[in-house]
This record gives structure tokens, C-alpha cells and sequence, in this order.
């Protein structure tokens, strides 16, 4: 009983390959992929068990009586007063044994201890497994059922049930005719040749195989693209998926997954139904076939765990960095990541005056006309000038570069803060104002 070519079970069967049954007692049908019941007009619950609440009527019980007061109104018509054979507030019960008619109010006169009266005409008929005029005697050994008209069908002793024909089989014989296992037929003299758990027939030993097998002797696997009981659905697995013989669920290949393996494996999974997951890093993207990673620009290895190394950039860190004197660049745009003191798309150039340290953002401090390092911005004060900003001369007695060098001028001379030369007093010559004038 699989799916019809819409792909919807048969009335009366839901589930994956169609092979349940609803359970709807007063059900038209039920859902084809969950079982939920759709109620017949007048009832409702899980199972459609359930009659209208009292006031109420038709489908989905969403209609309101109209009836007197203290009247019964059908739960399924909406009508007040009950049809003949019929009773309680929404007339969803009929007349209890005993009995009939309208409003329940004839006395049956069947008088049998079997006999039955119909709820709406009040006739005597007899139940299954009993017959005469009163239905006072059990069906004859060897029949069965309404008026005893069927003949039991039991071998090997086995006895039949008066009512239903149900074999009671003899000890060590089972089977709907009483043969032991794996035999059938009359006096259960032939021997079944049913394999793969397949059941044989008790009259005819034809074989009903599994879902999923085929053949007189259930030994072959439905063709490829059928599915189920004899075979006789049609599979709906897509993209070169398997479907299962017996169940027809989809083996989805790598790449695809989906209870047809309709879907494309979303990203970051990967393989056989999508079931793994992508170790790729740094954003990389992962085939959904392999899980091969696929890197960004900057990245290589085969989870792309590294950056390209020093002087590489992009994709497959295979473009070189274009920057002066060695230095690096971005391992993943390629711009130039220029040391302080330098500039330009190829830190090609040296800071101007006056700037200093990376990209040459910073100005310098230092006192007026005084540069300062481009790397470090520290102040470059000439000879005679100290201080942080190079702002300050040089105490006396001191000259030179930071007015590190001890001057040497003697009687009195004054030495100059940016070369240490002397200039003498009068009476006093020489370098260090040493040699008298008239000595």
C-alpha cells in the first residue's frame, strides 16, 4: 500500500511507506504523514470517539442546536428529537438490548438467550454461531458464524471456533489452519518454501514475502526504485541517493540529506547526509562533498590554520609583498605594514620634518628649528642645548652635544656651550686662556 503518484497514502493508511492504519472510529480518513484522525460530522476527540457536546452538531461540532429546551438534538444532523433507535442528549447512543423504535420506548419480544433485537426495528435475528427459531442452538461441529453457513478449515484436530472459525489447534501445530511450520495444504503434506521470514499460505503455500523481498520464494530484493510490500511502491529518493528495500527511506550520498535528499548540505557540513561537521578555520569554506577546505585570502593548510608566512599575502598566499627594504605586509590584502618612520604604499618614504613614528602620525615636540628621531620622536638637540624639548642652554662650565663636555678655560675665560672654545679675559692668550699677555 504505498504512497500514489501525488505522493499521499491510500484512505485509510498514513506513515512512512504507507503502511499503518488509521485510528479513527468515526473517522473519514486521516492525516498521510502523522495519522491524526478528520472526524466524520458529529464527532470529535483524538480518536473521533467522542459525539458532539451536548448543544452542538455537524463538522468539527461547530454548530449550535436549535431545539426546546429539555430536547435532544442529533449530534450529527442537528434535528431535535432522536430517530427511531436512538438515545441521549446529542442521540449518539442506541436503544439498550431490550429496546427499539422511537425514543426507545418499544419492548423487544425476542425471547431467545442468543437472540438479538435490532435497535431500530426490533426484529430477533441471531449472532454469529447460533441458529433456530429462538437461536437456542450452537452451530454443528465443523461450521461457523452468521446462520452457520461457513465450514471450518482446521487439520491435524485442530477444532473450530463456533463463532469466528478461529482454528484451536491441536498441541505442536499452529497456523490459521492447524499445519505445523514450514507446511501447508491438505493433511499439511507439502512443504513451504518461503525464505527470508516470508509466511506461506495454508491452503494454496504461495509465499506473502517481508517488505522489501520478492519472488516465489521471497530470495530477490525489490528492483532498484521499488520499495515495500511486494514491491509495489515506487521509491522518491532524489540526486543518486539509495532506498531502502523494505522501508524506502533515502541513504542520502555525500552532499545531500533531506527525507528525499532533496537538500544541499548547509555550510559548515559535509559528507554522507550532511552528517559531519567542517574543521576548516579562519572563515575557509568546506566542500560539502569531501570537507576539503577551500581558504580565504591569507590563509593556507589544510584546515587553512596558518597564516601566510612573512612577505606573502592572498589567495593561497601566493602574491608576494611590494614594499621597500624587506618589510612586511598584510597576509591578507598585501598593504604595506610600514616600521615608524616611514610612509607611502611601498614605505618607501622617510617621515617629513617634524613627524615621526608609524605612518608618520605623530609631531614632533622640540623646540623651534631642533629636529627629532623619525623612529622614536626624541628630540635631536645641537651642540649647547639640553632638555627634553632641547629648549635649554648649557649651565656654565658645561658645552657640547647635551652639554656633556666639561669646559677648560682658565682665569676666568668664557667657553663657548657649542664648541668649548674660550674667549679670554684681557691679560690672558692662548686655547684655555693659560698665557699671560706679557710673560
Amino acid at each position: 500500500h504505498g504512497p500514489t503518484e501525488r505522493g499521499v497514502c491510500p484512505v485509510g493508511l498514513y506513515g512512512q511507506g504507507c503502511e499503518q492504519k488509521c485510528k479513527c472510529d468515526h473517522g473519514t480518513s486521516c492525516h498521510h504523514a502523522t495519522g491524526q484522525c478528520v472526524c466524520e460530522p458529529g464527532w470529535t476527540g483524538l480518536t473521533c470517539n467522542k459525539s458532539c457536546s451536548p448543544g452542538w452538531f455537524g463538522k468539527n461540532c461547530s454548530q449550535v442546536c436549535e431545539c426546546p429546551v429539555g430536547m435532544a438534538c442529533h449530534h450529527v444532523t442537528g434535528r431535535c428529537g432522536c430517530p427511531a433507535g436512538f438515545m441521549g442528549s446529542s442521540c449518539e447512543k442506541t436503544c439498550i438490548q431490550g429496546q427499539y423504535g422511537l425514543n426507545c420506548s418499544h419492548v423487544c419480544s425476542c425471547s431467545g438467550p442468543h437472540q438479538l433485537c435490532h435497535h431500530v426495528t426490533g426484529r430477533c435475528t441471531c449472532p454469529p454461531g447460533y441458529y433456530g427459531s429462538h437461536c437456542q442452538l450452537k452451530c454443528r461441529e465443523g461450521t461457523y458464524g452468521p446462520g452457520c453457513k461457513k465450514r471450518c478449515r482446521c487439520a491435524n484436530g485442530g477444532r473450530c471456533d463456533f463463532k469466528t472459525g478461529a482454528c484451536l489447534c491441536q498441541p505442536g501445530y499452529l497456523g490459521a489452519n492447524c499445519c505445523p511450520a514450514g507446511h501447508y495444504g491438505k493433511d499439511c503434506a507439502k512443504t513451504c518454501s518461503c525464505g527470508e521470514g516470508g509466511l506461506c499460505h495454508p491452503v494454496s503455500g504461495r509465499c506473502t514475502c517481508t517488505p522489501g523481498r520478492t519472488g516465489q520464494s521471497c530470495q530477490q530484493v525489490c528492483p532498484r526504485g521499488r520499495y515495500g510490500a511486494q514491491c509495489r511502491s515506487l521509491c522518491t529518493c532524489v540526486n543518486g541517493s539509495v532506498c531502502d528495500p523494505a522501508d524506502g527511506t533515502c541513504r542520502c550520498g555525500l552532499g545531500w540529506t533531506g527525507t528525499r535528499c532533496e537538500e544541499a548540505c548547509v555550510s559548515g557540513r559535509f559528507g554522507a547526509d550532511c552528517d559531519q561537521a567542517c574543521m576548516c578555520l579562519n572563515n575557509g569554506s568546506c566542500d560539502r562533498f569531501t570537507g576539503s577546505c577551500s581558504c580565504t585570502a591569507g590563509y593556507y593548510g589544510p584546515t587553512c590554520q596558518h597564516q601566510c608566512p612573512a612577505g606573502f599575502f592572498g589567495k593561497l598566499c601566493s602574491q608576494p609583498c611590494e614594499c621597500t627594504q624587506g618589510h612586511t605586509c598584510d597576509h591578507v590584502t598585501g598593504q604595506c605594514m610600514c616600521p615608524p618612520g616611514y610612509h607611502g604604499n611601498h614605505c618607501q618614504k622617510r617621515c617629513a620634518v617634524g613627524h615621526f613614528g608609524v605612518g608618520c602620525a605623530h609631531h614632533c615636540k622640540c623646540a623651534e628649528g631642533v629636529p627629532c628621531d623619525q623612529v622614536t620622536g626624541q628630540c635631536l638637540c645641537p651642540p649647547g642645548k639640553t632638555g627634553e624639548y632641547c629648549d635649554k642652554e648649557c649651565v656654565s662650565g658645561r658645552y657640547g652635544p647635551g652639554c656633556s663636555l666639561q669646559c677648560h678655560c682658565a682665569h676666568g675665560g668664557q667657553c663657548d656651550p657649542r664648541n668649548g672654545r674660550c674667549a679670554c679675559p684681557l691679560t690672558w692668550l692662548g686655547p684655555t686662556c693659560e698665557e699671560g699677555m706679557y710673560s
